[in-house]
């Protein structure tokens, strides 16, 4: 089946922040997504709480 797949804009907030990555709760409890911190781009330090916005996709299985 081919779909083609248009990355939408989500935001979230982080929940929590280790020396390896973030977890961010996605808003409209979508669930949580757990990232490595070499994807996260900012110059602010991070904080719990913080806003942030990123891009989601369908998952397209080989």
């Amino acid at each position: 089946m081919q779909v083609e797949l248009q990355p939408v804009k989500l935001k979230g907030t982080i929940k929590e922040i280790t020396e390896v990555g973030v977890r961010i709760g996605v808003k409209g409890r979508m669930g949580v997504l757990s990232l490595p911190l070499r994807l996260i781009y900012t110059d602010k330090p991070l904080e719990l709480g913080q806003e942030c916005e990123f891009y989601l996709s369908y998952v397209n299985v080989l």
